[in-house]
């Protein structure tokens, strides 16, 4: 599930095995960015991305930790034309609600699965992503609101696609 990290001394750690994150970053690349025609000074293509992928990232990971693992029921991902969803399957729990999770009221379903993905860093197991990430790089980056809608059987997330700008990494 997650993946391998290398670093020894002063060195910047450094991905030997990618994990499902890491994969499903690649996999979903060619739908959430494109390449521009300009070539830049290193002879690369500017990529534009269509969504934050800090913002990508951390729906993902959420979605992961705070699933409901005793249903048989798969993470749910579709990028369309004008928006990216996330559904994660179970309902919130105890009174959990969609204000309380912007506000960075935590809850979380799943601790074990939170902490392990904490000692790989994923998370840093504040419970504030949706507050302090997701819905400021969705405003700064596309000018749009993340939408959460809670039913008794899944959390969908919706990522809105906005104007683009070439990515400075």
């Amino acid at each position: 599930m997650a993946g391998r990290w290398k670093k020894a001394g002063d060195e910047v750690k450094r991905l030997i095995t990618p994990g499902v994150i890491e994969d499903f970053l690649r996999i979903i690349r060619p739908y959430i960015s494109e390449e521009t025609g300009v070539i830049e000074d290193q002879l690369r293509r500017d990529r534009i991305w269509h969504y934050p992928v800090e913002a990508v990232r951390e729906v993902i990971v959420n979605a992961l930790a705070h699933r409901d693992w005793t249903r048989s029921v798969d993470i749910e991902v579709s990028v369309y034309s004008d928006r990216l969803e996330v559904i994660s399957p179970g309902a919130f729990q105890n009174s959990m609600t969609v204000e309380k999770m912007i506000a960075g009221q935590r809850a979380p379903r799943n601790p074990l699965v939170v902490e392990v993905l904490k000692d790989y860093g994923y998370v840093d197991a504040r419970g504030m992503g949706i507050r302090t990430k997701v819905i400021p790089l969705m405003r700064r980056q596309n000018r749009t609101e993340p939408l959460f809608e809670a039913t008794d059987d899944f959390l969908k997330t919706t990522l809105f696609r906005g104007p683009t700008k070439p990515s400075e990494s």
